[in-house]
């Protein structure tokens, strides 16, 4: 695995928890392959900033949008 991907799956393994903090359970598939489907750190960091910034309404609408911003 190359360092960038390393980078991002970690990033990915961090956005995902802190969604399954803040909806206090665990994420459906259709969730986490919402996250597990972008790799590129613009878009993680995009995701990132939305999820710190979402109630669990908000979070759950996110996740099961299919797109990302």
């Amino acid at each position: 695995m190359k360092s960038n991907e390393k980078t991002a799956n970690a990033w990915q393994v961090k956005i995902l928890a802190d969604c399954e903090r803040i909806l206090q359970r665990q994420l459906t598939n259709v969730e986490t392959s919402f996250v597990r489907g972008r790799e590129g750190f613009v878009a993680l960091e995009m995701i990132e900033d939305c999820v710190s910034q979402m109630d669990a309404v908000q979070l759950t609408a996110y996740l099961n949008s299919g797109h990302c911003g």
